[in-house]
């Protein structure tokens, strides 16, 4: 959990640093406060950048981060790439 919150805040992601432990407790149905679907997508892409296989980048960047990468990336890959607006 520390680990993702350093990167968070590396990435310049402070506000939402402060957040991220109840995203990962409940998953990714709910957003912390003070996230959007927008800032996820920053987040996400900031991860990601353009490749094609984006779950699998990620996974590999966040392996050390938090306990579950696979779960943790799905999740936000769900949410910013395969949720429709409202």
């Amino acid at each position: 959990m520390k680990k993702l919150i350093a990167e968070l805040r590396k990435r310049g992601f402070e506000e939402e640093a402060k957040q991220v432990e109840k995203v990962i407790a409940k998953g990714w149905e709910t957003l912390p406060r003070g996230w959007t679907k927008e800032s996820a997508k920053k987040f996400w892409n900031s991860l990601t950048g353009d490749r094609k296989h984006k779950i699998t980048k990620c996974m590999k960047k966040m392996k050390d981060v938090v306990d579950d990468p696979g779960a943790f990336c799905a999740g936000l890959a769900r949410l910013v790439e395969y949720t429709p607006k409202k």
